[in-house]
């Protein structure tokens, strides 16, 4: 069974322009009411998938990061904040293992009984 957070949407339409391997800028998080790590999709929307998130250039990280927080509380998500992510295969990447572990899942799959 697929990983619920394994990415499977077409590659990237959304957000094109950025090169191939260029470092990007994504906002998540974690949802207020069950702890699930989220992304800003834009417009006010929160994504499970990576794959949805908006990403940008570092120069506009910051208003991306104002937009995803704005609004009247209470907010949907619990302090997010800017990774680095980059468009490999025309799907998002996070740089960090720890994003990595939150958007794929654990690096290691324990052995079916």
């Amino acid at each position: 069974m697929p990983h619920p957070h394994k990415p499977s949407a077409p590659p990237l339409a959304a957000n094109a322009g950025a090169s191939p391997d260029a470092t990007r800028r994504v906002i998540t998080g974690n949802r207020l009411r069950d702890g699930v790590p989220v992304y800003f999709a834009g417009v006010g929307r929160w994504s499970r998938a990576l794959t949805e998130a908006r990403h940008v250039a570092e120069a506009e990280a910051e208003a991306l990061l104002a937009e995803a927080q704005a609004g009247a509380p209470p907010h949907p998500v619990v302090a997010p904040y800017l990774i680095e992510v980059v468009v490999r295969g025309g799907r998002l990447r996070p740089l960090s293992l720890r994003e990595e572990i939150r958007a794929f899942g654990p690096t290691v799959r324990a052995a079916e009984p």
